[in-house]
């Protein structure tokens, strides 16, 4: 048996009724124009590619990051003005910090109360993650074309800033190294799966994997399921935080995950079982959206320390 794991208030109403609410909100947003156009994301901080490929890759994520940051900010300018008119000062504070971390294109933190900011901030939030992912993307072949050409310095470079997307897709829970390949450990010994077919040891060894699973273009399922199981298939398996129900196909048992909107990504965890002792493992493979199975490339998984 196989294993698979796979009414917006014009300005100008509110000028005419309060003449110092509308100095206030022009403060706010005289501040917001100064830091956006001041910000690391958008300034001289950004690596000066010489690669055509990779000036293509950055032109492509600023123009996205910058579109979902203005999404986002037109919602909270339309909330301001609601929240001065109401006179709730720790509520327009609120938004404009939102609007300053949106700004710098960092993940806002506010804890919003209204469903409307609420639901801008998540869609942000995963805009953000799928920018990301398609900028992490389009460097691959930008890097394969530098080190061919024998360019180490903007090689170098392009790498670096594809090893700081690694880290921020992987919710930036990295201490240490990032490796392509999933976190083995069996028993109280750790390593990095290359996604090959490995035997597990039996009588309740503890065996967990995991790290970030990479997607690809616009996905709306992921199948998952081990290639070449075999055994008695006890391992439970985690996905984004929640556990998978397994179903059949033929003889072989997989899952089916449907992404967070705008993901690029899936956090995989495999283990937390009574009596992991599966004969054989791996390697793990895919269906996105057309149901085809593929072998995951390793360059997709992330282990993260």
């Amino acid at each position: 048996m196989s294993f698979f794991v796979s009414l917006p208030i014009s300005n100008q109403k509110i000028f005419m009724t309060s003449p110092s609410i509308s100095q206030l909100l022009a403060a706010f947003q005289a501040f917001f124009i100064l830091a956006f156009f001041t910000s690391p994301g958008l300034g001289a901080d950004e690596p000066m590619f010489k690669s055509t490929t990779a000036v293509r890759a950055q032109t492509r994520y600023n123009q996205s990051s910058a579109a979902a940051s203005k999404r986002f900010v037109d919602e909270l300018d339309r909330t301001l003005a609601y929240a001065l008119k109401a006179g709730a000062l720790e509520e327009a504070n609120q938004i404009n910090e939102a609007k300053k971390q949106a700004a710098s294109g960092s993940t806002v933190t506010e804890d919003f109360k209204r469903a409307n900011l609420i639901a801008a901030r998540n869609q942000y939030r995963d805009s953000l993650v799928s920018a990301k992912g398609q900028y992490f993307r389009d460097l691959e072949p930008a890097l394969r074309e530098t080190t061919k050409a024998g360019d180490l310095q903007e090689a170098n470079t392009i790498d670096a800033v594809r090893k700081a997307l690694e880290s921020e897709v992987a919710d930036g829970k990295v201490t240490g190294k990032i490796e392509n390949g999933l976190r083995l450990g069996i028993g109280d010994k750790t390593s990095v799966w290359e996604n090959k077919p490995i035997s597990l040891p039996s009588n309740k060894t503890a065996v967990t994997f995991d790290g970030v699973l990479l997607l690809t273009g616009k996905v709306r399922s992921v199948k998952l399921r081990s290639a070449k199981a075999s055994g008695s298939e006890r391992l439970k398996f985690t996905v984004d935080g929640k556990l998978c129900e397994f179903q059949m196909e033929g003889n072989h048992r997989y899952v089916v995950v449907t992404p967070l909107p705008g993901s690029d990504k899936l956090r995989l965890h495999l283990g937390d079982s009574i009596a992991a002792n599966e004969w054989v493992f791996g390697p793990l493979e895919w269906a996105i959206n057309d149901g085809k199975w593929r072998e995951i490339p390793q360059r997709s998984m992330i282990a993260v320390e």
